[in-house]
């Protein structure tokens, strides 16, 4: 019997073969690379900054180019014409996440930014509304502004520790207006389980990594000294134990708080002597939470990280950005959100920042939740869509010398500053980076 073992696997391989056959010939897809047999295009993708080999290919293929990573099928859209007709004018089609069962595998399934588009995430979602509401963000300004004035006098203190300054805003800010908590030192425990929580989200969301969890969706039952899956075994086990800490430990200490008579000014606090202390109540808020913690930390830390580096390369806009906020504030006070519209150059320079480098260079995947067909090409349910924010942001006809930081890009005769779109599309846009 020996025989018909050997041959299984080459039977599995056959089958394999055919079925991705099939699905390439019977479906128009966009142009694209040229992939190979089983893996698709799988290793051509960079694991680092694949925004850039995207943009490369667009050149070549166009605006809408397919990609096939063993049997997903990938479309990058790289013009904001396409993003806009996909995400926007049929966002009813387009709004699905992609790999949610890849995020369930990790027990990351009560992000809301992750889910698929149903009544599950509408209901969540206005959650997140009333909390984000314009006027909501209003009440907000005084832990913004108390964050930002602590960082800038640890940043006079020792400005050659700059990137420790930065790390400790992104993770404090959150954690101060989300949960009331005040941290000081960027190696408090709350700062390093959140931050290894997001590092390990984004490990388990690379296509090598998601393409080995839908070859073997069981990985969880397979022994940790097996090869690779054990090692995928042992990384998703991790990351739920992050999870769970990045829910449950910064809860504990409010609910610490509050039973010591110590009541916190933020977000967790509010909620749970709105809503109460019952269990039902306390999972909502610990699942809350840690979605937008992780959905403004590291957009906040890129963007802080992509401005000192415009700084540094470009003196003259420095320069004019100082001359501006001393005129304003005759060098006797700190600039506040409430002067914003009167420093139109340091506006340009946020927003010149923001395109410059964008903080999410491929947005957050979509999925199509039913077949389509666009400008003649078909895009079958269940392929992912990938926004190229990246290409849309260096679009030399939108943004003549790309590479180039020139804040005067984004002001005009009329003083009206040019819309920015480095923040995401369609139903899915995340209010909560508002706090950048």
């Amino acid at each position: 019997m020996a025989f018909p073992s050997i041959l299984l696997p080459g039977v599995f391989i056959l089958i394999t073969l055919i079925i991705i056959k099939r699905s390439l010939f019977n479906h128009r897809y966009p142009p694209g690379p040229p992939g190979r047999m089983v893996v698709g295009n799988l290793w051509q993708i960079p694991a680092k900054k694949p925004w850039l080999a995207y943009t490369k290919w667009a050149k070549r293929y166009g605006d809408i180019m397919h990609l096939q990573a063993v049997n997903d099928h990938i479309v990058v859209l790289s013009s904001v014409k396409v993003v806009n007709d996909l995400f926007e004018k049929r966002s009813r089609i387009y709004s699905g996440r992609p790999n949610e069962d890849i995020v369930a595998i990790a027990e990351w399934d009560f992000n809301l930014g992750l889910l698929n588009y149903s009544d599950a995430w509408r209901k969540g979602r206005s959650m997140y509304q009333q909390e984000f509401r314009p006027n909501a963000i209003v009440q907000l300004r005084p832990a913004l502004q108390e964050r930002v004035s602590t960082f800038m006098k640890k940043l006079c203190k020792s400005p050659e520790d700059f990137m420790d300054h930065i790390d400790l805003l992104s993770a404090s800010l959150g954690l101060k207006i989300i949960y009331g908590i005040n941290i000081e030192n960027s190696r408090d425990p709350l700062i390093t389980v959140a931050q290894e929580a997001t590092q390990t989200i984004e490990t388990i969301h690379t296509p090598s990594f998601i393409a080995v969890l839908k070859l073997c969706p069981n990985v969880m039952s397979i022994p940790r000294w097996v090869p690779i899956l054990g090692s995928v075994r042992q990384s998703i086990e991790n990351t739920r134990k992050l999870l769970r800490d990045l829910k449950e430990q910064p809860v504990q200490s409010v609910q610490k708080n509050a039973a010591s008579g110590f009541e916190s000014d933020g977000i967790a606090p509010r909620l749970i002597r709105d809503m109460g202390s019952d269990k039902e109540s306390i999972r909502r808020i610990q699942e809350m939470a840690p979605t937008v913690y992780a959905a403004s930390a590291g957009t906040i830390m890129s963007s802080a990280g992509t401005f000192f580096l415009a700084m540094a390369k470009n003196a003259h806009a420095q320069k004019k950005a100082q001359q501006e906020i001393d005129s304003l504030t005759d060098r006797n006070r700190l600039p506040t959100l409430d002067d914003r519209g009167n420093l139109p150059y340091v506006e340009a320079i946020y927003r010149e920042t923001l395109r410059w480098f964008p903080a999410l260079p491929l947005g957050v995947p979509h999925m199509a939740t039913q077949d389509d067909i666009y400008s003649g090409y078909d895009i079958p349910k269940g392929t992912i869509l990938i926004s190229n924010i990246w290409a849309m942001t260096h679009d030399e006809e939108l943004y003549p010398d790309p590479d180039e930081f020139k804040p005067e890009r984004f002001l005009n005769g009329n003083g009206n500053i040019n819309d920015i779109l480095a923040f995401g599309f369609g139903r899915r846009y995340r209010s909560t980076l508002f706090m950048v």
